[in-house]
């Protein structure tokens, strides 16, 4: 029997390098994946941080449903600690664990305001290979505004008007910045009657008057809304929708861009007697969405326009290296073009233009101010949602009884998710 005799083709240098090359454009462009616990920023979680947030949840006695909020806030760091901490705190003020709630907005504060930290973190989200979401999480200036709103309406429970004003003044403060469209820029309207509201609380009306004048000026503000006045007693405040979503737009989800889940409650309307009043509505997706351009937004348009430069470059140079490899003695000329595609896939691969989408995703859509003078006996009052649910447009009644130690309730009434 005669043996065939076995011809072994020795690939060549350019094919090689071609092969190489998809292999490894392959793994940059589907990425690596890997199993465990990732953070709000996509960074695995190590062992030793879930175990220490584990003992610390145990250990502060955290109750059943805020566990998972307070968790990530102990295992993420600060990376993402005012994310946590103000979605840990929000959740525990709704749940009334008052003290859990302004431990977490505390601690959200003195991250927002420590800026210089994190500051290193931020410079580096600059390189096109590093992540926006990569530095540590402040919030867009609609989340920190909120923070202090939150927290101003905890001190005005306790009757610490002072920090309540402060509180305020700064969600003002935190609206305003140097990317800001002027006209949108320091318009919280709640957050200036609440100011007035602390104001007349500690014997300062010039502050409040001060605040009123202001309040008239901004886009939200109605004729014949609620607003504070010095006899003032009682604050309602309801919640209703859900909050602003971010998405990312363009080729790569380099520009921000907030989605509206449109609320069936446009603002709660109150009637004692025979009178009636409409609250002072705030929506933070008004909020989030007039903004005008911020700082980061040119840094992330470079890098899309880099990825897209060298994703097209890869392209055209993979191209002419598979030619170049049909040629009779083309190995050289393959394995150069080869080569120089790798190089610039892998640049492609690895820039990050993506906007950052982490969000304080449990804000409502919209917060309703009601305030009443209340005689000191109390009264009953009658409320009712106005929008385009009939379902939630049902009057409710309840009864009001003041509190004697208080010189001003604050009553948190209602939080509507239905819309």
């Amino acid at each position: 029997m005669r043996l065939k005799k076995r011809v072994v083709k020795t690939p060549s240098t350019g094919s090689l390098i071609l092969g190489g090359f998809a292999s490894i454009l392959l793994l940059f462009w589907t990425g690596c994946a890997t199993e465990g616990n990732r953070s709000a920023s996509g960074k695995e979680i190590p062992l030793e941080a879930i175990q220490t947030a584990n003992a610390m949840v145990e250990r502060k006695q955290i109750p059943p449903e805020l566990r998972s909020h307070f968790f990530a806030l102990y295992a993420e760091g600060r990376q993402n600690s005012v994310l946590h901490a103000m979605r840990g705190g929000l959740a525990a003020l709704r749940l009334q664990h008052r003290e859990l709630a302004k431990e977490a907005f505390d601690q959200a504060i003195r991250e927002v305001e420590a800026l210089q930290y994190g500051q290193a973190q931020a410079e580096r989200t600059k390189s096109k290979f590093v992540g926006e979401k990569e530095k540590w999480f402040k919030g867009e200036p609609y989340e920190r505004s909120a923070l202090y709103l939150y927290r101003g309406v905890l001190y005005l429970q306790d009757q610490d008007f002072g920090n309540a004003a402060a509180c305020f003044k700064r969600a003002q403060l935190m609206d305003i910045t140097q990317e800001e469209d002027p006209q949108f820029a320091g318009d919280w309207t709640i957050a200036e009657l609440a100011l007035a509201l602390a104001s007349y609380g500690q014997n300062d009306p010039l502050t409040a008057d001060q605040a009123l004048m202001r309040v008239k000026k901004f886009p939200s503000y109605r004729e014949g809304m609620s607003i504070p006045n010095p006899e003032t007693n009682t604050l309602l405040i309801f919640e209703s929708g859900k909050g602003p979503i971010k998405w990312g737009e363009g080729q790569f989800g380099e520009k921000l861009r907030f989605k509206e889940v449109a609320p069936s409650i446009e603002k709660i309307r109150v009637t004692r007697g025979e009178n009636s009043i409409d609250s002072a509505t705030e929506s933070l997706y008004l909020q989030a969405s007039t903004r005008g351009g911020r700082q980061i937004d040119s840094i992330l348009g470079d890098k899309a326009s880099f990825k897209e430069d060298t994703q097209n470059a890869t392209l055209g140079l993979a191209g002419g290296a598979v030619v170049a490899s049909q040629t009779e003695q083309s190995g050289i000329a393959a394995g150069v073009l080869g080569l120089a595609a790798i190089g610039t896939g892998i640049f492609s691969a690895v820039t990050q233009p993506e906007a950052d989408l982490r969000s304080c995703e449990n804000l409502p859509h919209s917060l309703h101010f009601i305030f009443l003078n209340l005689p000191s006996e109390g009264g009953e009052v009658e409320w009712q949602g106005v929008g385009a649910s009939p379902s939630l447009n049902a009057k409710q009644t309840f009864k009001i009884l003041p509190d004697p130690q208080k010189k001003i309730q604050v009553l948190w009434v209602k939080r509507m998710l239905e819309d």
